[in-house]
């Protein structure tokens, strides 16, 4: 395997080091499997940075990556849970620390790269978390109110009504395809097909390595389009391969560090739906979902739109979103009521 390894073009990347160093290949096999299966920079950025975080709480007791597996388990259990600021750390950020650290020891030892009896994480008492309790779908009326006062804004002139053009287009098209913001952000005009006015979008990329396409609704279009020739002239047959579909338009703030026309990054549309609707940018997503199911679409549906691998991890998205709901509620309210029920 190094003998291949060693023969392998290098481009940019000196491999003797890696080759040389045992933790240094699991390390980088870890990280290009990781790249590999969400094909975002952000992830593996994440990755990496959690694993050097726990590789040097280890170093700090004269242990590495390698060790006693015991022994790392017991760190392991005792850096899952500690924050530098001495808080609570929520049990949802120990569970993912464990489960990126964990990820790293199966890909290491899958591929024989590491000499250890087990999984270390594996003996590592996890907290027991229930996945997406903090899913929650935006108040529609709301979300129609912010989208309709983007609509006027849109139409007037200037930096304020492209801004409102831009926006409008961006959290209609997120609403109405949940597409995840990694996959917003990397859109570019080579991603678009525009046929009579419809418009395909392309993700050549979504999570799992999958190839996702949405058809948007005709108004979604319309708005997008709208915003489009805006931008960028009324004749999109020319509009450039590597175009920005949501460029930054203006300085300041997360969404406007890049200079002025290059695309938005993840954390500058997250800006943007914090702006507009005082959210998280996922919230986009859990709303697409429950407002699917609540049209009539099946869990099979739903999956397939969401890019989800598994049906079950649908059911128990769906599940949290509407959790809240009792469709008894007011029957048991009469139940339980006052008498002044019965005259209204």
């Amino acid at each position: 395997m190094l003998d291949a390894l060693a023969m392998m073009p290098t481009a940019n990347v000196d491999l003797v080091p890696i080759v040389r160093d045992p933790l240094a290949l699991a390390i980088a096999a870890w990280l290009d499997s990781k790249h590999g299966k969400s094909g975002s920079a952000r992830t593996r950025e994440a990755y990496a940075t959690t694993l050097a975080d726990f590789r040097a709480v280890l170093g700090k007791v004269d242990l590495d990556l390698d060790a006693d597996t015991a022994a790392v388990a017991l760190v392991a259990q005792a850096w899952a849970k500690s924050s530098r600021r001495e808080r609570t750390v929520k049990p949802t950020t120990v569970a993912l620390r464990l489960t990126i650290i964990s990820s790293f020891y199966a890909v290491a030892l899958r591929r024989k790269l590491l000499r250890l009896p087990e999984n270390p994480i594996e003996l590592v008492e996890r907290p027991k978390v229930e996945r997406y309790a903090e899913a929650q779908a935006l108040d529609t009326a709301t979300v129609r109110a912010t989208l309709a006062t983007l609509k006027a804004e849109a139409a007037g002139d200037g930096l304020d009504g492209g801004l409102a053009a831009c926006d409008l287009a961006l959290l209609r098209v997120a609403l109405t395809t949940g597409r995840r913001v990694a996959e917003l952000a990397a859109r570019r005009g080579r991603d678009l097909a525009i046929t009579d006015e419809r418009v395909t979008i392309t993700v050549q990329r979504a999570k799992g390595g999958k190839v996702m396409r949405d058809s948007l609704a005709r108004d979604v279009a319309d708005d997008l389009l709208r915003w489009l020739r805006r931008h960028h002239g009324a004749e999109l047959g020319d509009l450039a391969a590597d175009a920005a579909i949501w460029p930054v338009l203006k300085g300041g703030g997360v969404a406007g560090r890049g200079r002025i026309g290059a695309p938005l990054t993840a954390q500058g549309i997250a800006e943007v739906v914090a702006r507009r609707l005082q959210t998280h940018a996922h919230a986009l997503r859990h709303s697409f979902a429950q407002a699917m199911e609540r049209a009539g679409a099946t869990v099979s549906a739903i999956q397939a739109r969401l890019g989800h691998s598994n049906l079950a991890t649908t059911g128990r998205y769906l599940t949290q979103l509407s959790k809240a709901e009792n469709v008894h509620a007011d029957a048991l309210a009469r139940v339980f009521g006052t008498g002044e029920e019965d005259i209204r």
